[in-house]
């Protein structure tokens, strides 16, 4: 395993994401458009490829953690959605990535060891809006400060492919970004 990846506990994150993330800004913040793609990387249990299904054509919901794709293929049964599709694998080694409108990150670029990668390979598909909710460096929250990206750091990374930082907001320990292609 590359990544500092580490086996969730699910339900404890559940409720910690339910108290710290206002999901009605984030939502209003992302405006998707209906009908539009998404890959939801670092998915997890697949709490926010829910939240997308409705107004998606297509989810990709990507995790490497056998648990967490588990627990989300089990409430696609329960709940019926035909259209979050689960892929269990490392998107840093994943021969093909979906043709998408958008690409989510929630708390998980960071953890990722190819992130300029993801974004280039996204992007010769198609030209993906990408957002992602980031740790803010000095929130106590979440894995150390020298782990999570500011949004500099972002941008920094982000421009190397030709995309910039379109808007951003912040939140207690948290902020979120979108980047377009330019």
């Amino acid at each position: 395993m590359d990544h500092h990846h580490h086996e969730f506990d699910y339900d404890k994150l559940s409720e910690m994401r339910q108290k710290l993330i206002d999901i009605k800004s984030i939502m209003n913040f992302m405006n998707i458009k209906h009908g539009e793609s998404i890959a939801d990387v670092g998915s997890g249990d697949g709490y926010y490829s829910f939240l997308f299904s409705p107004l998606c054509s297509r989810v990709y919901s990507i995790d490497l953690s056998r648990d967490g794709i588990a627990r989300e293929n089990k409430k696609i049964e329960e709940m019926k959605y035909s259209n979050v599709k689960t892929i269990l694998d490392d998107i840093c080694k994943m021969a093909v990535l979906p043709a998408v409108d958008r690409v989510f990150f929630s708390t998980s670029f960071h953890d990722f060891p190819c992130m300029e990668e993801i974004i280039g390979r996204f992007t010769s598909e198609t030209k993906p809006l990408f957002t992602l909710i980031e740790f803010k460096k000095e929130s106590e929250i979440g894995p150390p400060s020298e782990i999570k990206l500011s949004p500099e750091e972002l941008d920094q990374i982000f421009n190397k492919i030709h995309y910039k930082r379109q808007k951003i907001k912040f939140f207690e320990h948290h902020y979120i970004v979108n980047y377009h292609f330019a």
